[in-house]
């Protein structure tokens, strides 16, 4: 299957956005935006913002996933990294998954298709998305930061 020199270019531009969405977003909602973050998860943490990248990248740009494969594949992203490497307990407990889980997906949702949008100039086509799903983000960053006394 070969790739077309555009489509190589949208695969990189979707990669580095992506990388980036993941250090705010990650570090934001997840480290609070304090440094001891880095200092307890530094290599995996890099695992995870090349990673996903990565994946997606060849899932969008060599497999042509569309809309609803990307979610599905987000889904399980969320699995892998809330269940099985993070042990997330908003994830895997109830009552709090009733929370966590439609909250993890309002979370991981702009690491994938915000890039996607971004590289296909469609950002204004999904501006409602853009803007619930970003005022989320915004939410959870500042209750995790400013939330606790940690």
């Amino acid at each position: 299957m070969v790739v077309s020199k555009n489509k190589s270019r949208q695969a990189v531009l979707f990669i580095i956005l992506c990388f980036f969405l993941w250090f705010i977003i990650d570090f934001g909602t997840a480290g609070g935006f304090k440094v001891g973050y880095f200092d307890k998860f530094g290599v995996t943490l890099l695992l995870f913002y090349f990673g996903y990248p990565i994946i997606f990248a060849l899932l969008i740009f060599k497999l042509n996933y569309g809309g609803k494969q990307l979610f599905f594949a987000t889904l399980i992203a969320i699995f892998i990294v809330e269940v099985i490497f993070t042990n997330n307990p908003l994830v895997m407990h109830f009552p709090w998954l009733l929370l966590g889980i439609p909250l993890a997906i309002a979370i991981y949702m702009p690491l994938t298709f915000f890039p996607l949008w971004i590289v296909r100039k469609e950002m204004t086509k999904h501006i409602w998305a853009v803007i619930l799903l970003s005022t989320i983000e915004i939410i959870v960053i500042l209750l995790t930061t400013f939330g606790t006394n940690k």
